[in-house]
């Protein structure tokens, strides 16, 4: 059995997780583990102003993906993509994939190109 301690940690992995917890949290939905990570599914709250008027299908925060409605194959291994991508990088991806977003947009994004590519910049 694992104990308090343990369930926390696993719970709060990243320092990216509280956000993602949070996002899910205020999108109504109610977390599932899968592959290491929790999953919020939601199209309202918080997640419909992030994901949804963007056009967006899931997003990561460090171990938590929230996403619009349950992730297709393809949806689901470009997010775990973002979660190795977070323990590579730790707490300076936030700011470089903002940085990088503002210099490049969306579809020239180099972490973004990385999930979606069967070449990893990071290899596992």
């Amino acid at each position: 059995m694992v104990d308090r301690e343990g369930r926390l940690a696993r719970f709060i992995a990243h320092h990216a997780d509280p956000i993602g917890h949070l996002v899910g949290i205020l999108s109504g939905a109610r977390p599932r583990f899968r592959d290491g990570c929790y999953l919020y599914v939601s199209d309202r709250g918080l997640a419909r102003l992030i994901l949804a008027r963007r056009g967006y299908a899931a997003i990561t925060f460090g171990h938590v993906i929230v996403a619009a409605g349950y992730p297709a194959d393809r949806i689901w291994r470009h997010e775990l993509r973002h979660v190795r991508q977070y323990e590579r990088l730790g707490c300076a991806f936030l700011p470089l994939y903002f940085l990088l977003y503002r210099r490049h947009g969306y579809g020239a994004h180099p972490l973004e190109r990385d999930a979606a590519s069967p070449t990893r910049l990071f290899e596992q």
